[in-house]
């Protein structure tokens, strides 16, 4: 046996051990990647895109993704609807891509955040129940994990006169939350 034969054959081997052990971490590394992707990312890379969601209320919306936050997603079809991610059994549109949560503001508020602001400018709201059910009316206050809704009805602003009762509501039993 020849000498350069000998070493050939070794560095031969030792390149393809190399090249599988690469292999092998970079399938690791993919599949850690692909650990720390979440539905919100998944959206977040459908930005100006059209989706479809399936609500536990057993609706389907379907919309343009304006907007991801930490917790929920805004689409728009007619007005803007404003879906807590815990609503949504599957989606529909989404391709394989992610887009990480980055410094925007949007991508780190909560859905409570968002709930404040439509009960600060007192916007009027049409909120779909878990597992059927909807009421109307106005935001009053917002707690870490519900909200106090003055119901009245959805063509005339939030009045003492026009308010029927107010209604606490649990976050986890909202499916969607139309702006009027």
């Amino acid at each position: 046996m020849r000498w350069d034969e000998l070493f050939d054959d070794l560095e031969a081997r030792f390149d393809e051990q190399e090249r599988a052990e690469a292999e092998a971490d970079l399938v690791d590394l993919v599949r850690g990647e692909r650990d720390r992707v979440t539905f919100t990312d998944r959206l977040r890379a459908h930005l100006g895109g059209v989706i479809a969601l399936d609500l536990r209320d057993g609706s389907n919306r379907r919309g343009t993704v304006l907007e991801v936050g930490r917790d929920w997603v805004l689409l728009s079809d007619r007005t803007g609807l404003l879906v807590p991610v815990d609503a949504v059994v599957s989606a529909g549109g989404l391709s394989r891509q992610s887009l990480p949560e980055e410094g925007k503001v949007g991508c780190r508020l909560r859905l409570g955040t968002v709930l404040r602001g439509l009960s600060r400018d007192r916007a009027g709201v049409g909120i779909d129940f878990w597992p059927t059910g909807r009421l109307d009316g106005t935001i009053d206050r917002v707690g870490s994990d519900h909200l106090d809704l003055a119901v009245h009805p959805s063509d005339v602003a939030r009045r003492v006169g026009e308010v029927r009762q107010v209604r606490t509501v649990p976050f986890q039993a909202m499916a969607a939350i139309r702006t009027r």
